[in-house]
């Protein structure tokens, strides 16, 4: 499936990045048929499976959106980077579920971050703070443990402290 993606994705249009997420060739003069050679940037996500982040060509969305005729299927994105999410974290387990200050670490193309950012400004989890990029990982990883304890609201519940709610044996004659 992620092939299939790539292949759609870059079909004459761009390269792609060690993750299998492609970035356009006009971005950073890369081609489809050599790897990008700009600078990275390391994208913290902090929501929980991580998310995709799709570029779209701003010519083609214009003529979308001023069609006389409505085009039915969805946009095609020329690039696209999947960011791994907060239960990527080498600190997470499973057994414990717990988020709160963990993120998935992604090295995406500088070119395509900064394009992505200018054609998504208002985007919800960038404002508040789930997602974020820094130059170098260890200024990432430092941004990351200075929001480590603010809550991002996609936590688990904490099953001792919900309010109201007894264990079922909790007062039982053993």
């Amino acid at each position: 499936m992620a092939q299939a993606h790539t292949q759609r994705a870059t079909a004459g249009r761009g390269g792609v990045l060690g993750d299998g997420a492609a970035i356009p060739a006009g971005l950073s003069g890369v081609s489809s048929a050599s790897a990008p050679t700009g600078e990275r940037v390391t994208v913290i996500c902090r929501m929980p499976s991580g998310l995709v982040l799709d570029l779209y060509d701003g010519q083609d969305l214009a003529l979308r959106a001023t069609s006389a005729v409505p085009v039915m299927g969805p946009p095609v994105p020329k690039a696209s980077v999947r960011l791994r999410g907060a239960r990527q974290d080498p600190r997470f387990h499973a057994r414990d579920n717990r988020l709160l200050g963990l993120g998935g670490r992604t090295e995406v193309d500088r070119a395509f971050w900064e394009a992505w950012l200018a054609q998504n400004p208002g985007f919800g989890p960038l404002k508040a703070g789930l997602v974020f990029a820094q130059a170098r990982e260890d200024d990432a990883l430092a941004e990351l443990a200075e929001r480590a304890p603010h809550r991002t609201g996609l936590e688990g519940l904490e099953p001792d402290s919900l309010p109201g709610i007894t264990p079922l044996n909790a007062g039982a004659d053993g």
